[in-house]
């Protein structure tokens, strides 16, 4: 019976570790890049307009949104920092950072994990949005740091 539970327990180990094959996905209307896990989340067509593509895992309940847009309405990435980090309903902001150029907001929104990063460049804003269930935060903590620290 031991020897059972140690087996399990390594069985579930080695898929809570297991190193996954990041390809990446390229925008050239809005010249970013952001790196993804191959096949944990599959990239959805591109967009129409080519701004942006989504990613989704099999069970759909992991999304990931990556697009850009054009400051057409003049705001700054201070003001856009203010909305992402004010009280919400539903939602609660448990880490945000600024820096020249960039922010992220990370929290629960709708009992769902959520991590944004904004990019301000050339007169655009580059975003990457993943949102996961808290059941699966073991998992996709680590990957959106990666995913994150890819964006460019």
């Amino acid at each position: 019976m031991i020897l059972v539970v140690m087996f399990c327990s390594a069985g579930v180990l080695a898929q809570k570790t297991k190193p996954f094959n990041y390809d990446k996905y390229c925008n050239t209307r809005f010249e970013y890049c952001i790196s993804y896990p191959q096949g944990l989340l599959d990239p959805q067509p591109e967009a129409d307009n080519g701004d942006g593509r989504k990613f989704l895992n099999s069970d759909h309940e992991v999304v990931m949104l990556v697009y850009g847009q054009n400051n057409a309405q003049d705001e700054t990435l201070a003001g856009k920092y203010a909305e992402e980090t004010a009280a919400k309903p539903g939602r609660t902001v448990t880490y945000k950072v600024k820096k020249t150029g960039w922010f992220a907001v990370s929290g629960m929104e709708n009992r769902r994990i959520f991590y944004k990063k904004t990019i301000f460049r050339n007169g655009q804003f580059l975003t990457f949005r993943i949102e996961y269930p808290e059941t699966k935060r073991k998992q996709f903590d680590p990957i959106t740091s990666k995913i994150s620290a890819s964006f460019k």
